[in-house]
């Protein structure tokens, strides 16, 4: 049987599903403030399965397409999912979660990102300084389809070219918009997706120590600048000390661990550590080679590290 709806102004006689008001609770349970079509239909999913299908009078094994549509309308017309005001119609928003962050609600829209640069050493205690946009990192849109390939293999069992058409919906990349929740958002593309970790008691994800330290030294200019970069490991580097150099070990950039290399060795006076020592093959003679990338090639040099130090 269907539940009335109550509490929403919506005219008498308006009706929830037994399968819409199972989905809902799915979402409230998982506290998803917002959800794209695709984490809908996974949720309907779930319900379709044998201890749940005769509880709700589902007569297919598997929900199609249709199936969708039909709860997407009625969740819309019963006031349990709206547009969601910064994303559109590529999201829907759960009224009944409540408000979420813009770092929640980013991590709920496209689950391929992460919290890093200045908004990463905020949260790890590198700065007292506070950022005014979100800063995170995601993949282009033009490298993230093997990662698509592979979530909704994990998500559905199976290959997403191997179900059928009507049985199946395509997890899509969403883009950021500029602003969510009020919160103005940054964007930093990279093809090489550095460590992460959720947040605990939430759906965000965040850079690792290594990682914010790894991402200071390869665009020092999203985290304030290499003259304050220096300041941050002068204070921390010592205590981050492993997580930074096995990180950094890992990082495709060259000149990233040469500038790690300078930094651990020359000015801290701790680079007594094979995988440190084993950057200097990266160091090579050009007037790229600078500490700081957004300023002009210096004559103080480090010959060890063949660096610019043009700080």
């Amino acid at each position: 049987m269907a539940a009335q709806l109550q509490n929403y102004g919506l005219p008498i006689g308006v009706h929830r599903t037994k399968l819409a008001d199972a989905v809902l609770k799915l979402l409230e349970d998982q506290r998803l403030a917002v959800v794209p079509l695709y984490s809908l239909f996974l949720a309907m999913r779930r319900l379709y399965a044998p201890e749940n299908r005769q509880k709700l009078y589902l007569r297919s094994k598997i929900p199609t397409q249709d199936d969708l549509e039909k709860l997407r309308g009625n969740l819309s017309s019963t006031g349990a999912i709206e547009i969601d005001p910064d994303y559109g119609r590529s999201l829907y928003r759960v009224p009944s979660v409540g408000e979420s962050s813009a770092d929640e609600v980013c991590a709920l829209a496209n689950p391929f990102g992460y919290i890093s640069h200045l908004s990463a050493m905020q949260r790890w205690g590198l700065t007292d300084r506070r950022p005014e946009a979100l800063h995170l990192t995601m993949p282009p849109a033009n490298a993230a389809q093997p990662l698509l390939t592979q979530r909704m293999a994990a998500d559905y069992g199976t290959p997403f070219a191997d179900l059928p058409q009507e049985e199946a919906i395509k997890l899509h990349f969403l883009r950021h918009p500029k602003s969510v929740r009020g919160r103005k958002i940054t964007v930093h593309e990279s093809r090489h997706m550095g460590r992460w970790l959720p947040v605990r008691e939430s759906h965000a994800r965040l850079a690792t120590v290594g990682q914010t330290f790894a991402d200071t030294v390869d665009r020092p200019q999203n985290c304030g600048g290499m003259a304050y970069i220096i300041d941050v490991w002068r204070s921390h580097a010592g205590i981050y000390r492993e997580e930074i150099i096995s990180t950094i070990d890992e990082l495709a950039s060259p000149i990233a661990k040469v500038r790690a290399g300078y930094l651990l060795d020359d000015m801290l006076g701790i680079g007594d550590d094979q995988r440190i020592q084993g950057w200097i093959r990266f160091a090579q003679r050009g007037s790229s080679r600078v500490l700081d990338p957004s300023k002009n090639f210096a004559q103080t040099y480090s010959e060890k590290w063949m660096l610019s130090i043009n700080v």
